[in-house]
């Protein structure tokens, strides 16, 4: 994608004012910042980046999410990351700060609204500003806590019990408040890095013991202490 310049107005100031290193920018930091922010409406199911190309810019997610993956050869996915609200893709952020080429691809799972700052821009923030840098390195941080929390799952735990974590991680809106989950077999094979097939067969098992409903492209939950149990031991 190419992004460009747009000018200040009071509108984004207020929200990139929303980020906390923005306050601790010196003067010319934030002028920097406000003269090149482009505010962003980006629509779900928007390619954002491909594995190999350079990011042209930074983005700055205020409310929406960015699911961030690998694709092997033979077509099959796994998620690394989701970026949230308030933070950015860290993998884009070494590449801008680098200037490489981006090792995986991104993609709006969600309606984003989101503030691109261009590669040059951002570069220069992070060379001047501690407070840019102090961001980036808190975004690393809890970014290898991720991809650890997955080197682990994907080497030690049974399909069946990361099946179960993650629905009640997409089904549980609050303590016996429960979401019906909107996705196919295939997205749900997606974000954990196996075949449709071994989802759908693991769902079907649950389905049999009591633990969920299936709808088209649709999973409820039928017994979330009961899935509890399934997804293992706690960590």
């Amino acid at each position: 994608m190419t992004f460009t310049a747009a000018g200040p107005d009071k509108n984004t100031h207020l929200r990139i004012a929303a980020f906390p290193f923005f306050t601790d920018l010196s003067e010319q930091g934030r002028l920097l910042l406000l003269g090149a922010l482009q505010p962003m409406l980006i629509e779900r199911g928007t390619e954002l980046l491909d594995e190999g190309a350079f990011c042209q810019a930074l983005l700055l997610v205020e409310s929406g999410a960015i699911r961030v993956f690998k694709m092997s050869p033979a077509g099959r996915e796994i998620t690394l990351y989701q970026v949230a609200p308030g933070e950015s893709c860290v993998l884009g952020t070494s590449c801008v700060v680098n200037d490489l080429r981006y090792p995986a691809q991104a993609v709006c799972t969600v309606d984003t609204s989101a503030l691109a700052v261009p590669a040059p821009v951002f570069r220069q923030l992070y060379e001047e500003e501690p407070a840019v840098r102090s961001f980036v390195m808190d975004l690393f941080s809890r970014r290898l806590s991720d991809i650890m929390v997955l080197v682990e799952e994907v080497a030690f735990r049974r399909m069946d019990e990361r099946l179960a974590a993650f629905l009640l991680e997409k089904g549980i809106v609050s303590p016996g408040v429960f979401k019906p989950i909107e996705m196919s077999h295939e997205e749900i094979a997606s974000h954990l890095g196996t075949a449709r097939e071994v989802v759908s067969r693991v769902l079907q098992q649950f389905v049999d013991d009591g633990l969920v409903h299936l709808e088209r492209k649709k999973v409820v939950l039928l017994k979330a202490s009961d899935l509890q149990l399934r997804s293992g031991p706690e960590k």
